[in-house]
């Protein structure tokens, strides 16, 4: 890849980043909820009775602070915790009867934003679009960490 590549992507990718963020802060403001909540419900919603552990992972975050946040979410009555049936040194979490209106008023608000930007999408291209987006995703699944693009001292 060139440098010319590599610096068009970045402003691509910086771009689409800010403009998704916003568009999650409002989303998730309008339901009442932060970002991070409503990524929390997300999972759940499409992992319910997963492990704390199972769930910082696959919002790349620390156990301790992923806590934090599902006591929130416990407290607003979105979700519930369970002992885990096979180990009762550890809980399950899945989403409330309220938990899953609210996944269910974000995934409906977030699909029709997307049904809005692909209907500015011509019909030959939204499948391009879509593959582009997985390939993308998947070579940045790749990346191990090394060269991630963090600056570093000396």
């Amino acid at each position: 890849m060139s440098f010319k590549e590599a610096i068009e992507i970045r402003e691509i990718l910086q771009q689409l980043v800010r403009d998704f963020g916003l568009l999650q802060r409002e989303g998730s403001e309008c339901c009442g909820i932060t970002v991070l909540q409503s990524h929390i419900i997300y999972e759940l919603d499409k992992n319910p009775r997963i492990s704390l552990i199972d769930l910082a992972e696959k919002l790349s975050m620390d156990t301790g602070m992923l806590s934090r946040q599902i006591n929130k979410v416990v407290e607003l009555g979105y979700v519930s915790r369970t002992p885990d049936p096979n180990d009762r040194r550890y809980v399950v979490l899945l989403l409330t009867e309220e938990g899953q209106v609210k996944a269910n008023e974000i995934s409906g608000q977030m699909n029709q934003y997307i049904g809005q930007i692909l209907g500015f999408i011509p019909d030959d291209k939204k499948d391009q679009v879509i593959d582009s987006l997985q390939v993308l995703l998947s070579a940045m699944r790749m990346n191990d960490g090394s060269g991630s693009g963090c600056c570093t001292t000396k």
